[in-house]
């Protein structure tokens, strides 16, 4: 499925996993918002699995002044904004990574109403070509893409250029970032893509249909 990779052997830039980890600021109440746009049609967008290479992706709401639910401080929102934080684990580089998602007409119009309820005010003027205000006067994030990115980068404080593995050292994880880094990223399978493994794990197909069903189902779906 996917070579052995050391010093002699590197992985490829499109077989590198990175990390993202957003923390946009939104509209008081956004989540409300982002429902009543929510597209319940039934449609199902195509397949990008191998295209954007998700591994895995978390998100997790925080409205104005809500406290953490650990006992130290976690997520905060800023004063007058909730928050929206997202973690994902993708392949290859960040402007591939996103660029699938705004090119699916039906995933653009989502990332459109996500930019909808964006605040960021005293953060950058609306005329700028980067803020949601402006993407959206001129067409929307399929349209462009380039300033999206830019726009998503300033909430970014995943490294784009930190692949999973750096750090590393005979198998054992390094808690302590390199000098120049602020974490240490690490991946039990690196170099594996998702299209590595729709593509050759025995079943995957009926281990992870697309669209995707219920764990049980797919356990069932599995075994026939």
């Amino acid at each position: 499925m996917s070579a052995t990779h050391d010093a002699a052997n590197p992985i490829p830039p499109e077989k590198r996993q990175h990390m993202l980890l957003f923390f946009l600021p939104l509209r008081n109440g956004a989540l409300t918002q982002l429902a009543e746009v929510r597209d319940d049609s039934g449609s199902t967008p195509p397949d990008l699995r191998a295209s954007t290479g998700v591994h895995f992706a978390m998100f997790h709401y925080v409205p104005e002044g809500a406290p953490s639910f650990l006992p130290v401080p976690t997520f905060q929102s800023a004063p007058g904004k909730d928050l929206l934080v997202a973690l994902s684990l993708y392949d290859a580089d960040f402007v591939p990574y996103i660029s699938a998602f705004t090119s699916e007409p039906s995933i653009a119009k989502q990332l459109d109403d996500l930019l909808m309820v964006m605040d960021e005010t005293g953060i950058v003027a609306d005329d700028d070509p980067t803020s949601a205000v402006s993407i959206l006067r001129k067409g929307g994030a399929a349209q462009n893409n380039e300033q999206f990115i830019e726009l998503l980068m300033r909430y970014n404080f995943g490294d784009p250029t930190l692949s999973s593995g750096s750090g590393s050292s005979g198998g054992v994880l390094d808690l302590i970032p390199e000098a120049g880094r602020r974490y240490a990223f690490h991946a039990v399978f690196p170099g594996l893509t998702v299209g590595d493994v729709i593509a050759n794990y025995p079943n995957a197909s009926k281990l992870w249909p697309w669209p995707p069903v219920a764990a049980d189902a797919t356990a069932e779906l599995a075994a026939r």
